[in-house]
């Protein structure tokens, strides 16, 4: 099958637009590398925000049961600062002793 080029001026066109595409394609590819490396690094950082926000949840609820525990003994609980539980004589902190003296006169 052979086949005539009717219109060669038309045709030579084609070639410049076949090199601006090809290079085009070429500029495509590099950006699509680019942007594919940028996205699995944006994926793995998100992975370790994830994992750390995952352990600062654990954190916070390990304080809040620390707290609640706290909380507890101020209300009656064991050294909740109101009475001894050991029995102990000493006056509590802040009670003024005084003594009177006796003098010989």
């Amino acid at each position: 099958m052979n086949r005539s080029i009717k219109r060669p001026i038309e045709l030579a066109g084609f070639s410049s637009r076949l090199a601006r595409a090809e290079k085009l394609e070429e500029g495509l590819a590099v950006t699509g590398e680019r942007y594919d490396t940028v996205l699995d690094d944006i994926d793995d950082q998100h992975a370790a925000l994830r994992d750390h926000v995952g352990s600062l949840e654990k954190q916070r609820s390990d304080l809040d049961k620390i707290l609640d525990r706290m909380g507890a003994r101020s209300n009656g609980g064991p050294n909740g600062g109101g009475e001894s539980s050991s029995g102990s004589t000493e006056p509590p902190v802040g009670q003024v002793i005084t003594s009177e003296t006796k003098t010989e006169g």
